[in-house]
């Protein structure tokens, strides 16, 4: 039975095209990241999240909560921490002026990081490894396969470490009980037995691939993938939304001045357009998602 991750991500915008779904997620990442700007870092984290909490469920995105939000703090203020560049002295600690400016300097940046860790999460449940590799697998056959194979490496690796501390525990060698020593010898032994799985995983999936054929000959590849019209019409809208971000880079209203005063533009008609087509790229997500749902009540 399919879990309720995989049965989301195919209810939503993993129903359209890979192209559409991955076009998608390098349009609000690279946005994301680009914009060092309060306006549009609070509207992608907060787009991100209710994009997440549809596409990866409620248990995901307070897992992803549980270590973005300790990331937000760290980042937010270790920055005026260690720079002390800004007009506004605050006060003064251990010698060393915190300003105004960096202070929220930090923050933004943390917001960026944290929305930019969220939409990866989505990312990973929408464009899942066969996608990804549909879309690169004639150009790039081999940094397909190996960039795929490493990702899902990833949660294999954690879900493995889980079976293992488990069936230690069942023995009496828990990592998370005993005195120092003894955790540093169970946590060795895990990660001991993790390892010697992974080099076994690998050799295993080395002789599966060679028994198959891989490399000796040019592949030939199946899909089930058809582009149609209605990802002609979303990859067109994200390709016209994509293009207003690059408009707003370009011109400098994607970002802001903080050192050595904070300096923002006046808001003009032009702002508000770019930051409604903002939004709109933002809540694509959540707005397929939620029409999606609605369709599956409907037939219930």
């Amino acid at each position: 039975m399919a879990s309720e991750k995989s049965m989301r991500s195919e209810s939503g915008l993993g129903l359209y095209h890979p192209l559409v779904s991955f076009g998608y997620f390098i349009a609000v990442i690279a946005g994301t990241l680009l914009f060092i700007h309060p306006v549009f870092v609070v509207i992608s984290l907060v787009c991100a999240i209710f994009a997440a909490a549809l596409i990866n469920g409620k248990k995901s995105l307070l897992a992803t909560l549980g270590f973005g939000v300790p990331m937000f703090v760290f980042i937010a203020l270790a920055n005026p921490l260690f720079n002390h560049r800004g007009a506004t002295i605050l006060f003064y600690l251990f010698d060393n002026p915190v300003t105004l400016e960096a202070i929220i300097y930090g923050t933004v940046s943390a917001g960026m990081m944290f929305a930019a860790v969220v939409w990866f999460t989505c990312y990973n449940t929408v464009v899942t490894s066969d996608k990804f590799i549909y879309i690169f697998g004639r150009i790039l056959p081999s940094i397909a396969l190996i960039v795929s194979m490493t990702l899902s490496l990833i949660p294999r690796l954690m879900a493995q470490v889980k079976i293992i501390a488990d069936s230690q525990r069942s023995v009496g060698l828990d990592w998370k009980s005993g005195s120092i020593k003894q955790r540093i010898r169970s946590g060795a032994r895990v990660l001991s037995i993790l390892v010697s799985w992974a080099l076994e995983d690998a050799v295993t999936t080395a002789d599966s691939m060679r028994a198959r054929g891989y490399g000796q000959h040019k592949r030939s590849t199946f899909s089930i993938f058809r582009f149609g019209r209605r990802d002609a019409v979303m990859l067109s809208l994200i390709i016209l939304l994509f293009a207003a971000e690059i408009f707003a880079y370009a011109t400098g209203r994607g970002t802001m001045e903080f050192y050595p005063v904070m300096m923002m533009t006046e808001i003009d008609f032009t702002d508000i357009i770019i930051y409604v087509l903002y939004i709109t790229l933002g809540i694509l997500p959540t707005v397929i998602q939620m029409k999606e749902d609605r369709k599956w009540k409907q037939l219930k």
